[in-house]
């Protein structure tokens, strides 16, 4: 029965309409999240409404193409509105961003409302822009909606060198000669469009979700640019389908919420598992870089003879140590074996060779020792911790 349902051809087109603009949505949303576009995005979707409202006052009629290109037409100045605010008055960007998206927002709100209360012919299902409704997608609005998202996306593909190289380093780019003004517009353009297209399948409310967090989610699995791409689109287009099909198995349920939720899924899955930038690898790394200063300070406490009088964790490692035949008990405690003080010499000679490197060539270790180190507050004893920070303010 439920296979029936989601086999149906109008579930199909329109799974394949919403699938293309989750992809879409995702790979031009990764380039305006590196480019620090996200927040225009959101004012941008906002202003969408007021458009759809405005776009069925003109015509009449309640078609998709009328209303994607009112609302495109607003979008576009909603950002107009928010570039001449930051440019031409002395309100911070925040500030400005605020202002144009609840201004815009509350325009479209009351348009849409007063529309629905005047019950106007063919209005009813307006106010479904908000969270989305694919329902009333016809096979012609889906071919639009696909068509308009694979422009999209060849458009990034084409694109995606010159976008990267302005959204790392936009100097070295006007240096170089690229036009940076122009494809900054292109960019912000492309935003404004995939908001847009994405208005069925997210509504007005929650689109910028299908720009802003499969990118987020894709960045704690990649360094590069064309795999972080790639992958937002991936997972853009899975939270788009995942969003038709409950829609399509729970009556009256908007898809834009169940959108949002799956892509916070993954991206809650990503920030917690990714292998290298993931909360539990981070916090492995921690442990593991604990550990290792643990057991070079113990190494070094008994190669000098010195007492090791440490807490549960350098006990647990001093019976490690012993465990793997670096130290044994003695009379007066514990002392290192022939291999144990072969490593205490190692890393000794190690230490120096870095402290002689960072004194006379500290640019050579850059390569190889960087600021991608625990939080101490990760590391050290929450009350050592404190004592630490407070004594360094202290000192003069």
């Amino acid at each position: 029965m439920i296979l029936a349902t989601l086999l149906t051809y109008n579930t199909i087109v329109v799974a394949a309409a919403v699938g293309a603009v989750g992809l879409a949505a995702g790979m031009v949303g990764a380039l305006a999240v590196l480019r620090r576009r996200a927040l225009a995005g959101d004012a941008a979707a906002h202003g969408t409404l007021a458009g759809v409202a405005l776009a069925f006052l003109a015509t009449g009629r309640r078609e998709l193409p009328w209303l994607l290109l009112g609302g495109l037409a607003t979008a576009l100045v909603t950002l107009a509105a928010l570039v001449f605010i930051r440019r031409w008055t002395r309100t911070r960007d925040d500030a400005a961003t605020a202002l144009v998206l609840g201004v815009s927002f509350g325009v479209g709100v009351a348009l849409v409302t007063g529309i629905t209360a005047r019950g106007l012919p063919d209005s009813a299902g307006l106010e479904q822009f908000l969270l989305g409704h694919t329902a009333a997608v016809t096979a012609t609005d889906a071919a639009l909606l696909a068509a308009c998202a694979v422009g999209a996306a060849a458009l990034v593909v084409l694109g995606l060198k010159e976008a990267t190289l302005v959204a790392f380093d936009d100097a070295f780019a006007a240096a170089a000669g690229w036009p940076v003004a122009v494809i900054d517009l292109a960019l912000v353009g492309l935003v404004a469009v995939m908001v847009v297209v994405g208005l069925p399948a997210a509504g007005a409310v929650l689109v910028t979700a299908l720009l802003v967090i499969p990118p987020v989610a894709a960045r704690q699995w990649t360094e590069r640019v064309p795999s972080l791409v790639t992958l937002s689109a991936v997972i853009g287009a899975g939270a788009a389908l995942a969003g038709v099909v409950v829609s399509g198995l729970v009556p009256r349920l908007a898809t834009g919420p169940v959108v949002v939720l799956a892509c916070a899924a993954v991206c809650a899955v990503s920030v917690l598992a990714a292998p290298e930038r993931g909360w539990l690898a981070r916090r492995r790394r921690a442990r593991w870089a604990d550990a290792a200063w643990r057991e070079s300070r113990i190494l070094a406490a008994l190669a000098a003879e010195r007492p090791v009088a440490g807490d549960a964790a350098d006990n647990a490692l001093l019976r490690r140590l012993i465990a793997t035949g670096l130290a044994e008990p003695a009379t007066a405690g514990f002392r290192l074996t022939v291999a144990g003080r072969e490593r205490a010499v190692e890393q000794a000679r190690r230490r120096a060779a870095w402290e002689a490197i960072l004194v006379v060539a500290p640019d050579d270790a850059r390569a190889f020792l960087t600021m991608e180190v625990p939080d101490p507050a990760t590391v050290i004893d929450p009350a050592r911790h404190a004592e630490i920070t407070r004594l360094s303010r202290t000192t003069p």
